[in-house]
């Protein structure tokens, strides 16, 4: 089977578009998959896994790495 992607910015054509292309034998329209927005921890374990991450002793040591005192 082959897909086709129809990216449609009026969506007030959207209901003829179905219309025409339920008309056509063979064609089906699947619902998108809308991609879920990461939460704040999802994003953070993202980060540890991809090392981006620093590591400090203390606040003195953080200031130093971040200004270069």
């Amino acid at each position: 089977m082959t897909q086709l992607t129809i990216n449609v910015e009026d969506k007030s054509i959207l209901p003829h578009l179905k219309k025409i292309l339920n008309a056509l034998e063979g064609v089906s329209i699947s619902k998108s998959e809308k991609k879920r927005k990461k939460t704040g921890i999802e994003e953070s374990y993202e980060d540890v896994r991809a090392g981006r991450v620093t590591h400090c002793k203390d606040v003195d040591d953080m200031f130093h790495q971040i200004l270069g005192i």
